[in-house]
């Protein structure tokens, strides 16, 4: 049976020029079936035709296929989700949830509502989150495969898509989920994160306890049972671990289904990010990134670019960004650990209320956020206190006069003029009122170190020099991918140490971690030898060289050549590379020592000539 058969308008010669190409089996699979789509669509389809579409997708695929060494979008660590994938499951999806010791089945979509509605909420990437409240926990996967209540540390809802996946699996039990939405699969025996569309018939989703098909709701057996809305699910009331793993439960069919509400919702949880439906099925809410306030990711250059920005010591990197370490009560304390990070983090107008303008009366109006201000001000407790910062801001950075009361702020042009009106609101929201401005973002995630779990910041933007000084920064252990940053405040050696590290660290993460360690610590010495740091390129180490071959031979031929020519430059032929490419033999080893036969007398015992 060959590839045409399952096709009426594919002939032959198509399907040669698919089978031809470099794409992997599922994507030429999906080349068949377009090219099936749009040949019944319009009444068939010439060869012409079908090859450019199949070049078309291979051009793309070649594209944006990642190769070793090739730059990654994101870094490799646990998060919710990456802004317009649509990770989520729909409203009416039934989740276990505890509450200050209760708990309860419950759709996600009211919890998620009901803790906007009552919580700050911010917008991100056109997704809705907000910090969930203190004592709300999930039952989450651990990397052993038992389960433990955990934290959400925050909830996040965004438009929903047109269409959803439905999973079946063996026991009866179904989940629907976004297209992008992760789940978790056994691969060589870990268990890793996948998209929901990446699975197939067959791969197996882990479940918790066994499935009453009547009720709809997962029996974990063995633990208190708490009475809940539409079944019962048993829990460890006190412990945080259930004794006993999870089952692993075949997928029994997958199919796509149409969306019935207008939002999809998701929660973030720390650790392996899962949480566990009423049915038992553990969901995993994120992919491999970072998270901050529920979705979003931080994008860091890796790869051979990242290498290449390194040796050339690229005086801002094309993603700069910070690991802030915090220090005691700071590193435990979430609360504590999110007054740091408002300390940081750049907080403009749109963050903390709503703007308008008044045409008629030619006016400016910022409605405050009582709740916010106070969050991010946490050493005031009165709103209007804050309010009057900000109006100071806004007269120091505009040079308008602006009214006050209680948390409204308004003011306008100094002449009337609708033209510097809006000027005035353009303006409004790039004035900086609290945090660097350099910091567009932070995410906050609480990690496994040496010490215990601690909260880490990671930051989009860097102020390496302004972030020190933070009270319950560890200005110890902080860092940035910014070597030049490190070299201005901690000095030379400690650049050094950061491009050892930053190699090293980018190597490995492409799969390359075999690489001896004193290759990257040679490279690092000769870039910072003289005091400060040199790129290895033309504009410094190689271009510096006193041999005019040896600067030839690495960037510019001619250039180098011209200019030596012009000034009367001489090559005394020390090095290696001059040697090599005057055909010369090399002044090392064997080649540095020149012997001649005596023809004296035998009985001459002198040395011979050096």
């Amino acid at each position: 049976m060959t590839e045409t058969d399952d096709y009426d308008h594919v002939t032959d010669d198509i399907a040669a020029l698919i089978e031809d190409t470099d794409l992997s089996r599922r994507l030429k699979e999906n080349v068949y079936e377009t090219i099936e789509e749009k040949a019944a669509e319009y009444g068939g389809i010439t060869t012409e035709q079908a090859a450019d579409i199949i070049t078309g997708v291979e051009s793309r695929y070649l594209d944006t296929r990642i190769e070793p060494l090739d730059p990654v979008g994101t870094v490799s660590a646990q998060s919710i989700g990456e802004p317009g994938t649509q990770m989520s499951v729909p409203y009416d999806e039934r989740v276990i949830v505890r509450r200050d010791g209760e708990t309860d089945i419950v759709e996600i979509g009211a919890v998620v509502d009901d803790v906007l509605e009552t919580q700050e909420s911010r917008e991100i990437d056109d997704h809705e989150v907000a910090l969930a409240p203190n004592g709300m926990e999930v039952i989450s996967l651990r990397s052993d495969e038992s389960v433990k209540w955990k934290p959400v540390e925050e909830v996040s809802r965004h438009e929903a898509p047109e269409e959803l996946l439905r999973f079946e699996l063996e026991s009866g039990r179904t989940i629907r989920a976004t297209k992008a939405h992760s789940f978790v699969i056994k691969d060589g025996g870990e268990i890793v994160p996948v998209r929901g569309d990446s699975l197939s018939v067959d791969d197996d989703l882990p479940t918790i306890g066994s499935f009453d098909p009547d009720s709809r709701t997962a029996d974990v057996t063995g633990f208190e049972t708490a009475v809940t809305d539409g079944g019962s699910v048993a829990v460890a009331p006190e412990s945080e671990t259930t004794s006993g793993d999870v089952v692993w439960d075949r997928i029994e069919s997958i199919e796509t289904v149409e969306s019935d509400y207008e939002y999809v919702y998701d929660f973030s949880v720390e650790g392996l990010e899962t949480f566990t439906t009423a049915e038992g099925v553990v969901t995993h809410n994120t992919m491999n990134t970072f998270h901050y306030a529920g979705v979003a990711e931080i994008d860091v250059t890796q790869g051979l670019p990242r290498l290449i920005e390194l040796v050339d010591a690229r005086k801002t990197p094309d993603t700069p960004m910070m690991t802030v370490h915090l220090e005691g009560e700071y590193a435990t304390d979430r609360e504590k650990a999110h007054e740091v990070v408002w300390s940081i983090e750049s907080t403009k107008i749109l963050a903390l209320g709503d703007v308008s303008t008044n045409v008629a009366d030619m006016l400016v109006r910022i409605d405050l956020n009582d709740e916010t201000l106070l969050e991010r001000w946490p050493t005031h407790s009165d709103a209007t206190e804050v309010a009057g910062i900000i109006a100071e801001t806004i007269e120091d950075a505009l040079g308008v006069d602006t009214r006050q009361a209680g948390t409204v702020i308004e003011f306008g042009p100094n002449q009337p003029s609708y033209r510097e009106l809006l000027q005035l609101v353009e303006q409004l929201r790039e004035v900086v009122f609290k945090g660097i401005e350099e910091v567009e973002r932070v995410v906050i995630r609480k990690e496994q170190l040496d010490d215990g779990e601690e909260f880490v910041l990671y930051t989009e933007g860097s102020a390496f020099g302004d972030v020190l000084p933070i009270e319950g920064v560890d200005d110890t252990r902080t860092t940035c991918n910014n070597i030049h940053e490190i070299y201005r405040n901690l000095g030379v050696e400690a650049a050094r140490e950061a491009i050892i590290d930053e190699t090293m660290n980018t190597l490995e993460e492409q799969g390359l971690d075999d690489v001896n360690i004193r290759h990257l610590m040679l490279v690092a010495d000769i870039m910072t030898n003289n005091g400060e740091i040199e790129s290895i390129g033309r504009h410094g180490i190689s271009g510096s060289k006193d041999s005019v071959l040896a600067r030839a031979a690495f960037e510019v031929t001619v250039n180098h050549l011209l200019d030596a020519a012009v000034h009367g430059e001489y090559d005394e032929l020390d090095g290696v590379i001059e040697n090599v490419i005057a055909g010369k033999p090399v002044s090392i080893g064997t080649g540095d020592v020149n012997l001649r036969m005596g023809s004296g007398a035998s009985g001459n015992s002198g040395p011979a000539d050096d």
